[in-house]
């Protein structure tokens, strides 16, 4: 069974995951269905629109 988690925070560089801000790191799921973690990453990116160094990541647990 494939798990996806969904990571969000701030980062020192936007492009590169391992740049978060470990204060800021908030994770949610799992998530049995990727479509369903995408969708919550994107309202989150959405959500935070003005901040360019927050993003959020949909990563495979397996």
């Amino acid at each position: 069974m494939i798990n996806y988690i969904v990571i969000e925070g701030t980062h020192t560089n936007p492009n590169e995951i391992s740049t978060i801000d470990e204060k800021t790191k908030k994770e949610y799921g799992p998530f049995i269905n990727k479509n369903e973690a995408e969708s919550l990453a994107k309202s989150l990116i959405q959500k935070n629109i003005d901040d360019f160094y927050h993003r959020a990541w949909v990563i495979n647990k397996n």
